[in-house]
């Protein structure tokens, strides 16, 4: 099962998801039910709204990195193309998948902890997957 836990790290210590993790998907799988919960600085902007958000690439980063502290793997993130509002309790859904395996899960991330550009990620993963 993964559990919920709480990192700091900023947008200039984060990289890009790389390598390959054929194994991800099938722990991703065994620890489906289970939670994993990151906090972020830095790496947001204000939008025309009230609201700050983050790029999609950039939650997508804070997202694989709860996931791969969890799961020992790094897994590809997908939450979509729409920058993400920084609203305590937001939650956004994301494609939880491995390079070279096309199983895909479903995930509910949900912002908390906001603070000005500093957030948390709390991720679900679904049990079953969508393909």
């Amino acid at each position: 099962m993964i559990r919920g836990t709480t990192t700091r790290r900023t947008a200039a210590r984060r990289t890009a998801a790389g390598g390959t993790a054929p194994r991800v998907a099938s722990t991703i799988a065994s620890c489906a039910t289970g939670l994993a919960l990151v906090t972020v600085l830095a790496g947001c902007t204000a939008s025309a709204s009230a609201n700050r958000t983050v790029s999609p690439p950039r939650f997508e980063s804070a997202v694989a990195d709860a996931l791969e502290r969890e799961v020992g793997q790094r897994p590809l993130v997908d939450c979509g193309v729409d920058p993400i509002d920084l609203v305590e309790g937001n939650t956004v859904h994301c494609e939880i998948g491995a390079e070279g395996d096309a199983t895909v899960y479903d995930s509910a991330v949900e912002v908390r902890d906001v603070d000005g550009s500093d957030y948390a990620v709390h991720v679900q993963v679904d049990e079953q997957p969508k393909s």
